[in-house]
């Protein structure tokens, strides 16, 4: 009974007040991303003590990390998305037996990419132009995680299930214990602290992959306790390909967007290669802070798409338009002020990592004018998800789309041109301004068209 009262009941969502439940369904997930974050910041900072290569080289293998992010994260927001729907629809039933569904695609991926990961990174990692330095490093440490990607997909999709619900709270403990485990593992196997040997990046790698299992014992543990509104359900004898639909009729073009957002980051080094592996290095540093600022914007994502999700299912359409304008605002005050936190002391942060001068100055200028389209940036993420809810997969991978590819990548490559490194990052950062401008209109525009008594497709 007390773990219940830290869930957010249907009946809050579909009623409560859209802030204060807002606010309640983020916290937790923010907590969570927030710990999250703080691995990544803490073992690139142990890394940094190796050299500027293998902190590079960390920061290019994020390129493949982030396609198996992406692919987790997909199904995952799929399986938050059709189970939020379902519940909101008083179907919960159905969103037992779709949760039990969710087991089959997590055993896929993970056979998959244990087999045929490391054979695929060698093109990946020389495509977008490795370093002969960086390389070892790349794949001492990547070869790791595809070896036990399993665990990796079970946290991040078991977790959808959980928050389709409305449960954020269990989802941050799960992620706490892992990052807890990798971050305390880290300086041991890094540095051979005690009886363990130094296994440099490796040693960071091993230490991920511990987190991730006792992430996953713990996630396997919350799913299946008695007071969940969801009781995942697996039948192999009968599969129900209706409710892989649905995951997949929102997760697919989610996989999709997120494979394009990881994409936009490994042509981001590939325009960064004329430059050396100094600026790459640099721009692994910025990377950091960048997902530090928008440790809010997740939390507020994933309220965001609960609540979109079960609303819709209960056909309460003038509620939904509410929730946009009001994740808009929200999103954009948090991130003003974190990105003038950030900008304030640019140097001072760059400097935590390396006391290079060419880094700090570097970084310096780009912290500078990136922070200027953090807010933007912000509100297409929160944009995405309201499609998330709704079941418009296809929306959200036109935006996502439209955002990377179509605006951000070609006004960073103009910029690069007409004014070098720093114009690089002015094209990018105008392009995250005109990105969430037209997404903030074309998803107040598809919200105003909601009508309680029809289902809007993505046709």
């Amino acid at each position: 009974m007390k773990q219940r009262k830290l869930k957010t009941s249907p009946e809050e969502i579909l009623g409560a007040p859209i802030l204060k439940t807002m606010l309640r369904i983020s916290l937790p997930a923010m907590i969570a991303f927030t710990f999250h974050t703080a691995f990544n910041f803490v073992d690139r900072i142990f890394v940094s003590r190796l050299g500027e290569i293998e902190l590079g080289a960390i920061g290019m293998a994020f390129t493949l990390q982030s396609i198996l992010l992406a692919i987790g994260a997909g199904m995952g927001i799929g399986t938050s998305s059709l189970i939020s729907r379902l519940i909101g629809a008083d179907r919960r039933e159905d969103a037992s037996s779709a949760a039990g569904q969710v087991f089959l695609i997590i055993g896929v991926l993970g056979v998959f990419f244990a087999a045929a990961g490391p054979w695929l990174s060698r093109g990946l990692f020389s495509l977008i132009g490795a370093s002969e330095e960086m390389t070892p490093f790349i794949h001492s440490y990547t070869d790791i995680l595809l070896a036990f990607s399993v665990f990796q997909f079970a946290a991040m999709i078991g977790n959808g299930i959980l928050r389709g619900e409305g449960n954020t709270v269990t989802p941050m403990q799960v992620m706490i214990v892992g990052n807890l485990i990798n971050l305390i593992l880290d300086p041991f196997l890094i540095f051979g602290w005690g009886p363990f040997p130094a296994l440099g990046v490796r040693g960071a790698a091993i230490a991920t992959v511990a987190g991730r299992v006792a992430s996953t014992l713990f996630l396997l543990y919350s799913l299946f306790k008695r007071d969940n509104i969801v009781k995942p359900r697996l039948n192999l004898r009968q599969i129900a390909w209706n409710h892989l639909r649905g995951i997949f009729g929102v997760g697919g073009p989610t996989l999709l967007a997120n494979l394009a957002n990881s994409l936009g980051l490994s042509l981001i080094y590939i325009l960064l290669k004329p430059y050396g592996d100094a600026v790459k290095a640099t721009f692994t540093i910025g990377f950091t802070y960048q997902q530090i600022a928008f440790l809010p914007v997740l939390g507020v994502a994933q309220g965001v798409l609960t609540m979109t999700g079960q609303n819709w299912g209960a056909r309460k359409t003038d509620r939904i338009r509410r929730i946009v304008l009001i994740a808009t605002g929200l999103t954009v005050l948090i991130l003003a002020v974190i990105s003038s936190i950030i900008a304030a002391g640019a140097g001072g942060f760059i400097s935590i990592f390396t006391d290079n001068p060419e880094i700090v100055s570097i970084g310096r200028t780009m912290l500078l004018i990136l922070c200027l389209g953090f807010p933007f940036m912000a509100v297409s993420r929160v944009l995405v998800s309201v499609f998330h809810g709704l079941g418009m997969g296809m929306r959200s991978l036109i935006l996502t789309l439209l955002s990377v590819i179509v605006i951000v990548l070609p006004m960073a490559l103009l910029g690069a041109r007409l004014f070098d490194l720093p114009g690089l990052w002015g094209g990018m950062t105008l392009g995250h301004l005109t990105s969430g401008v037209v997404g903030f209109l074309w998803v107040t525009m598809v919200s105003r068209r909601l009508r309680p008594d029809r289902e809007l497709t993505d046709g």
